[in-house]
């Protein structure tokens, strides 16, 4: 591995689990993206959590084990005091709820050098470890 990291979004693996018509080709040229430049993909148990409540809620248990399996096979940052008192930090900073902080003070945590997502409110975090791609401009980085 190079040691370069990018820390996905929720999003991002919701687009490609269920294979989201909008946004799946983007997924996929942001996954040959990052195996060519040789990026390891983490995310947070966080993620996990937001993406199985849907599921849950829909008693679609089809969907929570594919989503289980899915990222069993994935490195995912666990939430601590560090990282508790990064989201603190990024959510007075900004003023983006508590999701999101935790996600980018996450991906700060795991030292990543992107932080991936769809949602361009999180475009405005301004970090010198890790820098914010929206999903259709990480070709750009």
């Amino acid at each position: 591995m190079s040691g370069k990291l990018a820390f996905l979004d929720t999003n991002i693996f919701i687009y490609l689990i269920e294979e989201n018509p909008s946004y799946l080709n983007q997924v996929y040229k942001l996954l040959e993206f990052l195996e060519k430049n040789k990026y390891e993909i983490v995310t947070s148990t966080l993620t996990l959590g937001e993406i199985l409540t849907k599921p849950y809620k829909d008693n679609r248990m089809d969907l929570v084990k594919r989503y289980k399996l899915f990222f069993s096979e994935m490195k995912l940052i666990e939430l601590n005091s560090e990282i508790a008192s990064l989201f603190a930090k990024v959510r007075a900073d900004y003023k983006i709820k508590t999701p999101d902080a935790v996600q980018l003070a996450s991906a700060v945590y795991a030292k990543a050098n992107l932080f991936v997502t769809n949602d361009d409110r999180l475009s405005r975090f301004e970090s010198e470890e890790c820098r914010v791609v929206l999903l259709g401009e990480v070709y750009k980085v």
